[in-house]
């Protein structure tokens, strides 16, 4: 996946791919930090718990742990569903049933267009189209969709800046565990604030990785995520195969002890 691809236009030409190299239980001297706009009062207990304990483990390898203030997160999310809408409008439009894919017919061309589409799509799906063509459309365009772009530059900026300072960036998934199958879309605002700790890296175009770390008490998986500058992929695999080697090691001293399993 990081290698060239000369039908990809967006794959970069690159020689440090061999990652497995990066496989090194050491994290010692690297600097690690963590938002704290990542530690709000809407990150599930558990989680926060399970982050500090993490956090911890780290900083006994070596590690240097430390809270900084990010100060662009309020944006993030809007300016995310703003593009990601925008590209499911003009991405999904080839999808009518002419060339490929589902098709309903119809009476005509437009009537089949729009069985197809009806019958096609989600309503989830639909009401991205609809929002994506919203910020897309004349007298709409400048005061969404290219100011959407313009916060995007100044977050990548913003994370070349904090990668000075950093090695890698810890923070949860998201802030709460799965949710039973079928629940997110009874409240769509609290579905798409669930990607606050995710979209950031897409918006960046950064490498990052989950990493199972814990449960909760119903035994719901509790991932964090290690990020990392652009390009610095093998550090993220070397911080979390440190941290996955940790929790290990501590899962194993707590069964011996009879204690509880992290």
């Amino acid at each position: 996946m990081a290698g060239h691809d000369p039908k990809d236009s967006t794959s970069l030409r690159r020689t440090d791919t061999h990652f497995t190299d990066a496989l090194i239980p050491e994290v010692r001297r690297m600097r690690i930090g963590i938002a704290e706009e990542f530690l709000s009062d809407d990150l599930q207990p558990e989680i926060r718990k399970t982050l500090e304990k993490t956090a911890a483990l780290l900083t006994e390898k070596g590690a240097q742990v430390e809270c900084f203030k990010a100060g662009f997160l309020e944006y993030v999310v809007p300016t995310y569903y703003i593009l990601a809408c925008a590209e499911a409008s003009s991405n999904l439009e080839r999808f009518d049933g002419v060339k490929y894919g589902f098709r309903r017919d119809g009476e005509d061309l437009h009537e089949m267009y729009k069985r197809t589409r009806t019958e096609g799509f989600g309503s989830e799906v639909k009401k991205r189209i609809m929002l994506g063509s919203f910020v897309l459309s004349t007298g709409y365009y400048d005061a969404y969709y290219k100011k959407a772009l313009q916060v995007q530059k100044l977050i990548r900026k913003a994370y070349r800046e904090i990668f000075k300072t950093y090695d890698i960036l810890l923070s949860p998934a998201a802030p709460e565990t799965a949710p039973e199958i079928g629940t997110s879309l009874k409240d769509p605002m609290k579905m798409y604030m669930s990607d606050i700790y995710t979209v950031p890296v897409n918006l960046a175009g950064l490498p990052a990785l989950t990493l199972p770390c814990g449960q909760d008490r119903k035994g719901m998986p509790i991932g964090l995520q290690f990020i990392g500058g652009s390009g610095m992929d093998a550090k993220v695999i070397q911080a979390a195969y440190a941290c996955e080697c940790s929790l290990a090691g501590e899962k194993i001293a707590n069964t011996d002890r009879g204690g509880v399993q992290l």
